[in-house]
């Protein structure tokens, strides 16, 4: 892949392969990634970005404070952080599952869009 066909900033090229399956632009949507996904794949993704997640905020800071005026190629670093962030609650916390049994289940859930 060469740099104009990046999905993200230059700097963070090699997080490109995580971009269509995890940079998503919605809270629901990164839910039920979260849910869908098997505890392993959380692990491989927050592995991977939360190696790089300083460094993703201090490029993130430079630019508007506003998702929507971002260039597409940071709008996915962002969503990919958003959903980075999605993913540690299972991992950071030792659960065995992405999601903890006997809870109000994901369908109930009234989501804002912005």
């Amino acid at each position: 892949m060469s740099q104009f066909e990046s999905k993200l900033p230059i700097d963070f090229s090699e997080l490109n392969p995580f971009v269509s399956d995890w940079s998503l632009p919605s809270e629901q949507a990164r839910a039920a990634k979260r849910i869908d996904s098997s505890i392993q794949e959380l692990r491989n993704f927050h592995m991977a970005v939360f190696t790089r997640f300083d460094e993703i905020v201090k490029y993130l800071n430079q630019l508007p404070n506003d998702p929507d005026a971002l260039p597409i190629d940071a709008k996915n670093l962002y969503d990919l952080a958003l959903m980075a962030m999605e993913a540690a609650a299972p991992i950071d916390l030792g659960w065995s599952s992405p999601d903890i049994e006997d809870v109000f289940p994901l369908q109930r859930f009234k989501f804002n869009s912005y």
